[in-house]
């Protein structure tokens, strides 16, 4: 009985699926996207590119020379590897691009056109990165301030496992950290610098600059008395150290560690020395400016307002280090979306690589070259680490300013 039940099941299956492919007429299939007719576009031809070989990734405006692209920038795509690139411009001869936010040392360039079948020949290429983490971190270690010596090694305040673990160097080229002073009374330093001799320098926010010679069990206290909380500090050309914080005066801390002050009321974060210029950067009233004074021999001459960033801005955000180029290019580090903003001899604000960069920037120090190092802070998203806390080499393409504690 269950032998007939089952023929009897296929039989009715079969004869259904004959009804089924019966009433399927051709006309009833959609039309085909084959058009026999259609006539492609020549495929587009790269015949060279200006840069040829190397860009910075995400920074770079690309030329590339060839053949049939389309005058419609938004018909062209530019392909780096997988990924596309930001057409500015285009004629039928010429396209200029962005490139992507996408590093790698071989890259295929290929050209895809609207209306072109084949795409372009292909162009070797490598895009380098416009900013990426200096060395490799775990969670659990964590760089505060960064400083910078003249022969290319960073120096970095380091906590591991929520304890200061001392001063840390990385050597010029390596890719792990290493030992320069153990840990003394300090969690943290909040900024570093290198002076006369290779001694470091360091502070933290409290009445008192603290200095190392490498291998020293503990800091020694450089100067203290008469001195407010020191947040950053600087050397001029003359060696002396400038300090600043939340205090009613600006520091200047000679080599004899006399201290001297000058009255300027404000809550400052950030110093440098430039061009016989001594800038500040903080907040007087919740307005956030950049501030500039002469420097006159033993003297401060008069104040001068180089940026007010709250109105340039907006929003309530604040700076924590500033440094510059050797053109006059002032670099501001920031919690502001952005990041890092780049002030222009002409008194222009713009963000440094937008997209590149997370906020809040800690600290900065330039190296050898083209190289801006800084410390980012860790970003925190539902209990758990966003963006880890790392300290970044910057590509600028720029050479660095003085560094008067280290020429």
């Amino acid at each position: 009985m269950a032998k007939r039940l089952i023929i009897f099941q296929v039989i009715i299956l079969a004869a259904a699926l004959m009804i089924v492919l019966a009433g399927c007429d051709k006309d009833d299939y959609p039309p085909s996207l084959y058009d026999p007719d259609y006539v492609s576009k020549g495929a587009a031809v790269i015949n060279s590119v200006d840069p040829s070989a190397l860009a910075l990734s995400g920074v770079t405006v690309i030329t590339i020379n060839g053949a049939n692209f389309s005058p419609v920038k938004d018909d062209n795509l530019v392909f780096f590897n997988a990924e596309k690139g930001i057409v500015l411009e285009a004629t039928e001869t010429t396209l200029k691009v962005r490139a992507p936010i996408y590093a790698a040392d071989s890259v295929a360039m290929r050209v895809a056109v609207q209306g072109a079948v084949l795409f372009s020949n292909i162009w070797p290429y490598s895009l380098e990165p416009a900013q990426e983490p200096l060395i490799t971190l775990t969670t659990a270690e964590v760089p505060w301030a960064v400083a910078t010596d003249a022969e290319g090694n960073v120096y970095t305040s380091m906590v591991i496992s929520n304890a200061g673990a001392g001063v840390k160097k990385i050597a010029a080229g390596s890719d792990k950290f290493v030992d320069f002073a153990p840990k003394g009374g300090e969690t943290y330093y909040t900024a570093m610098k290198i002076g006369p001799g290779g001694t470091l320098y360091g502070v933290r926010n409290v009445k008192g600059i603290f200095s190392y010679k490498a291998g020293d069990a503990k800091p020694a206290v450089f100067a203290s008395t008469g001195l407010g909380n020191i947040m950053d500090i600087d050397f001029d050309a003359s060696k002396n150290l400038w300090g600043v914080g939340n205090n009613p005066d600006v520091y200047r801390i000679k080599p004899d560690k006399s201290v001297a002050k000058f009255a300027f009321k404000a809550n400052l974060r950030a110093v440098r020395v430039y061009n016989n210029y001594l800038y500040v950067a903080g907040d007087q009233d919740k307005i956030v400016k950049v501030w500039r004074f002469p420097i006159n021999g033993e003297d401060l001459g008069a104040v001068e307002e180089v940026l007010n960033f709250t109105e340039k801005v907006g929003g309530n955000f604040a700076i924590y280090c500033l440094t510059f180029s050797a053109d006059g290019y002032m670099y501001i580090g920031t919690d502001a979306p952005a990041a890092i903003y780049l002030l222009s001899p002409g008194g222009a604000l713009e963000p440094l690589y937008p997209g590149q960069f997370v906020p809040k920037v800690l600290s900065f120090a330039w190296g050898l070259g083209t190289d801006l190092f800084m410390t980012r802070e860790v970003t925190i998203e539902a209990e758990k680490v966003k963006y880890q806390q790392l300290v970044f080499r910057i590509n600028t393409q720029k050479e660095g300013a003085p560094q008067f504690g280290i020429l």
